[in-house]
């Protein structure tokens, strides 16, 4: 008789709330100032701008990078983007996810972001360190304004 009860708690599933506001995925951060990559205002809109800020662990400071090779945000709705055909100097922005190979990056051993149809790594904005200084796509050139550590460390190939 008292197998069948002692079954049911065994077998009975757990749910855990998580907050709306906890991020999904890890923050990624600036070796140069320590602050997290960060979408600029916290909105998922289309095109909105990404940089730095103090690390605070909301959604827009959440990223995962996928086994296809893109960097996601926002609970992995978002997607980071590089214009089609960026030269150096281009920002990245966030766009909806759509696979293209402007959306693919990769982050190798030495912590730099490098981006998959550029070949520009991300690029803390002429090495300042200022909330809110933006993100660019740059010359890979090893500085530490071009390393990025997170947490879990991420698919290194797209």
């Amino acid at each position: 008789m008292l197998a069948a009860p002692v079954a049911a708690l065994v077998t009975a599933n757990v749910y855990v709330a998580v907050p709306a506001s906890a991020a999904v995925g890890n923050p990624l951060v600036s070796s140069s100032s320590n602050r997290c990559l960060d979408v600029i205002g916290g909105r998922n809109t289309q095109g909105a701008a990404v940089g730095i800020h103090d690390c605070q662990g909301g959604q827009n400071q959440g990223w995962v990078f996928t086994g296809a090779g893109e960097l996601r945000t926002f609970n992995e709705t978002a997607c980071l983007d590089a214009p089609t055909n960026a030269a150096a100097g281009a920002a990245p922005v966030i766009w909806p996810c759509n696979g293209g190979q402007n959306q693919k990056f990769r982050h190798n051993a030495d912590g730099s972001i490098v981006g998959g149809q550029t070949g520009l790594c991300l690029d803390v904005n002429q090495g300042a360190t200022a909330n809110g200084t933006r993100v660019i796509l740059w010359h890979c050139n090893g500085q530490a304004n071009q390393r990025w550590s997170s947490t879990t460390p991420p698919p290194t190939t797209p």
